[in-house]
């Protein structure tokens, strides 16, 4: 029996998803179609004097319905409110023969401004919006999308590519230095030591660790701006 109804969950399925956004999809609507349709069979009794795809037909529909209320962000009491303000506002327009604002739309429906506040802002928040949608505006770079907007998680390849290279440039300038000069500019930027500490350990001044080290920076900068011109 189930078999044999199943063009009927397809077939109400077809006609829900032609009020729907794009974004939806009609296998969802089968899924919670099904559960409707083996809720109908559980109820249905011929002695109602019903045919069982009329039976049928409305708790299948029904049940695609409340799928479709569970997926929505939106309360259904907001969404019942904004039905009301548009038929408040076509309404109005109807009678006035001009677009109502939407503070008379909302009186007409019973609504507070409060009240018309969150019905907007929720809707607005609701908005689906495609990630692949153009920008536009002056300001929008020529062929930019939505996507563009959202940053990601991780660094930007451009951007992680020459860090590396920064790094592998740096390493090898720094082994370019004598091993003194490699071991004191290590000390003092790795092991945040004094030019003190450096001096004991390597039994010299604090004023020769200094001497050493500003000769280190300098062939660093020396070397750094070679690999510069050499790229």
């Amino acid at each position: 029996m189930c078999e044999a109804a199943m063009p009927l969950v397809r077939r109400i399925a077809t006609l829900v998803l032609r009020r729907l956004p794009a974004h939806f999809s009609i296998d969802d609507l089968v899924g919670d179609g099904c559960v409707g349709l083996l809720r109908a069979m559980d109820r249905f009794d011929p002695s109602y004097g019903v045919a069982f795809e009329t039976w049928a037909t409305r708790i299948i529909r029904g049940s695609m319905l409340n799928g479709l209320r569970r997926m929505d962000v939106v309360p259904e009491r907001v969404r019942r409110d904004a039905r009301n303000l548009d038929a408040a506002r076509w309404r109005i327009a109807l009678e006035a023969g001009a677009a109502p604002d939407d503070r008379s739309a909302a009186a007409s429906a019973g609504l507070t401004t409060q009240k018309l506040r969150s019905v907007q802002l929720a809707l607005r928040s609701a908005a689906v919006l495609s990630l692949d949608a153009p920008l536009h505006g002056e300001a929008a770079p020529e062929g930019a999308v939505f996507g563009d907007l959202i940053a990601a998680d991780e660094p930007d390849p451009s951007q992680r590519v020459a860090d590396t290279n920064a790094r592998h440039v740096v390493s090898c300038a720094v082994r370019s230095l004598s091993p003194r000069d490699r071991s004191i500019v290590a000390a003092f930027y790795s092991g945040n030591i004094t030019f003190r500490e450096i001096g004991k350990r390597l039994g010299i001044s604090k004023q020769r660790v200094s001497q050493i080290h500003n000769r280190a920076l300098r062939g660093l900068r020396g070397a750094l701006t070679a690999a510069r011109y050499d790229a």
